[in-house]
């Protein structure tokens, strides 16, 4: 039986893919790798950064230059084991604090915004 309605890929279009690619390596721990699918297709040609998680469900998250204005204003949340360590990174690392880890309802959380507006969460969970 096929299964319909799961999300298997998020693509963000960057202003910078270098300096995004890095953001989200050296912030939010997320081991990215240089793709180049060589083809003349909007949605998945050209440079890109990317990651995709095998193990559980299958989850793709790609960073490709904007074809016109960058992605902005998404969410997404990553889990982590320690939230201090990982909120000491991504200050680290020049991510912008939205707010510093504070306790919410599934864990412990802190926000970041990368530089075209998006929010990145990063949550231990309880």
């Amino acid at each position: 039986m096929v299964e319909y309605g799961r999300l298997v890929a998020v693509i963000l279009e960057v202003s910078d893919l270098e300096r995004a690619a890095a953001l989200y390596r050296d912030a939010f721990g997320l081991d990215l790798h240089p793709g180049d699918n060589e083809v003349d297709d909007r949605w998945i040609g050209g440079k890109h950064a990317e990651i995709s998680w095998r193990e559980g469900a299958y989850l793709h998250f790609a960073l490709y230059p904007a074809k016109g204005q960058p992605t902005s204003g998404a969410q997404i949340t990553l889990s982590v084991a320690d939230i201090e360590s990982a909120h000491a990174a991504a200050v680290r690392a020049g991510a912008h604090v939205l707010h510093e880890p504070r306790t919410e309802p599934w864990g412990c959380s802190g926000r970041y915004e990368d530089f075209d507006g998006n929010v990145i969460e990063l949550t231990q969970h309880v």
